[in-house]
């Protein structure tokens, strides 16, 4: 009787060591994912607001293809597509709103509007320059105001 105990315990340790490792598998995952990383602009995203997961998430990084564009709106794509999340958080100072579509500074992404926009381009630009220094997003937001929105 002994034996088959001991036996029947045996046959779970590799499950047990199966399912430890997978854990920390998804624990180191997650953290690398999510954590703050090498990024340069992992000081914004860590003022900013829940990380969004799912559809939600899907639809805050559909910009449109930097290499569709040249120069300073090539630039200006690039930092819509790999920071979404910080550009999400800021007004734009264009009037671009007023036709309903956009109610963001990354919603000038998602059409060729950013590239045609010196203020959209100039914001963009400037967002990631000061996140990439460290700059919280209130501040951010505080310094695009004051310069492309005249202090509203």
């Amino acid at each position: 009787m002994a034996t088959k105990k001991k036996s029947r315990r045996f046959t779970k340790v590799p499950l047990v060591i199966a399912a430890v490792a997978a854990s920390a598998a998804l624990v180191y995952a997650a953290a690398t994912i999510y954590g703050p990383g090498p990024s340069s602009l992992a000081s914004a995203r860590a003022s900013a607001a829940p990380v969004k997961t799912g559809a939600a998430a899907a639809r805050l990084r559909v910009t449109l293809d930097p290499n569709l564009f040249t120069g300073e709106a090539h630039r200006a794509y690039e930092v819509a597509a790999h920071h979404p999340a910080l550009l999400a958080q800021l007004h734009c100072y264009c009037g671009c709103e007023r036709d309903g579509t956009m109610h963001n500074l990354l919603d000038c992404y998602r059409t060729t509007h950013g590239s045609e926009c010196p203020t959209c381009m100039g914001e963009a630009l400037e967002a990631a320059r000061l996140a990439r220094q460290g700059v919280p997003i209130e501040e951010i937001r505080n310094k695009l105001s004051a310069r492309w929105g005249g202090g509203e």
